[in-house]
């Protein structure tokens, strides 16, 4: 699950649409399009691969009939046109159903109410178009209930806790209302000062570069990839890292280091799996209650990793990828 299984590229208007599908071993490859500049071609095939063998664990441990898979345009979305939009749905429409699309970083339900008028496999359209609406909420809450999870393992509770969030996109902004609704003491960055301003009273906001250092509880990486490495593993100053990210982590050696420090990984496809379940309840024809029900796989989760990490000796990062791998026919 490395490697995806198939990688499928075309070119419109000057940028690359990069469709990467991991597994369909459990079922059509769902993954969100992710819209946004990369320093090359290379980084962005890159980045699909990683996301769509994400997916792939994500869907499996969350007991899902789903594959993995993952969509990335290299282009501005600040200046995306709908005849994009379009093409991109044509291009989904071309696999046949093999890749179901969604929003992702870059793209919203607007835009997948454009994409759908050139493809049906598209999942997360607005509630008023007939579809489940925005996902994000229940990835936050999924990540809410993955941390309450670790810190009970830690022996704390989320009242009081710190939690620094690395990114208030719309999850992470979801996520600090929710855990200052159970009573958290939320730190919180961003690069774009817009989203910082529509944040709710009573977090406390420090710089982007400053955020993983902040003493805290949880260090909750969510916004772009690969932002824990090494370095950065050796100077966070938390018991727990778990976040909204898909990929924190730079490599499996970071995972190895972050054990060593008894810092708690949990890992990121597991925490963030509330919103694929959301859109695979409702491609199943169930509701919000539903979705909120199937929620509880993620603590769940959490205990089983736990468990079978201290039992092989082994970081947490490897034993879910072992356990996700068992859960995928071969």
């Amino acid at each position: 699950m490395t490697q995806a299984e198939s990688l499928h590229v075309q070119n419109f208007e000057g940028i690359e649409m990069i469709i990467a599908i991991d597994s369909t071993a459990r079922g059509p490859a769902l993954g969100g399009c992710r819209w946004k500049l990369y320093t090359s071609p290379d980084a962005a095939r890159a980045d699909a691969r990683a996301l769509a063998g994400a997916m792939t664990r994500k869907a499996a441990l969350a007991r899902l009939s789903l594959g993995g898979g993952k969509s990335v345009v290299a282009g501005d979305p600040r200046t995306r046109t709908r005849e994009q939009l379009l093409a991109f749905g044509r291009f989904v429409e071309e696999l046949g159903g093999k890749y179901i699309t969604a929003a992702d970083m870059g793209t919203g339900e607007q835009e997948m109410v454009v994409i759908r008028e050139t493809t049906s496999h598209v999942a997360g359209l607005p509630m008023e178009a007939g579809g489940c609406g925005d996902p994000g909420p229940f990835t936050a809450r999924g990540v809410l209930l993955a941390m309450r999870a670790a810190l009970e393992h830690c022996d704390k509770t989320l009242a009081g806790a710190r939690v620094a969030i690395q990114g208030v996109g719309s999850v992470g902004s979801e996520m600090a209302n929710l855990l200052l609704a159970e009573g958290a003491d939320v730190i919180v960055a961003d690069t774009d000062r817009k989203r910082l301003e529509d944040l709710p009273g009573g977090v406390r906001v420090v710089a982007p570069e400053a955020i993983a250092h902040e003493t805290c509880d949880i260090f909750a990486p969510s916004g772009p990839p690969n932002v824990i490495d090494e370095r950065v593993a050796r100077e966070l100053n938390c018991s727990i890292v778990c976040g909204a990210a898909n990929n924190p982590l730079v490599s499996r050696d970071v995972a190895r280091t972050l054990q060593a420090r008894g810092i708690l990984f949990v890992p990121d496809y597991l925490a963030n799996a509330g919103g694929l379940i959301h859109l695979a309840v409702a491609l199943d024809g169930g509701d919000a209650k539903g979705t909120l029900k199937h929620l509880e796989v993620i603590p769940e989760n959490l205990a089983a990793v736990l468990e079978r990490a201290k039992a092989d000796n082994a970081d947490m990062a490897t034993t879910a990828d072992r356990m996700a791998r068992e859960l995928v026919p071969n």
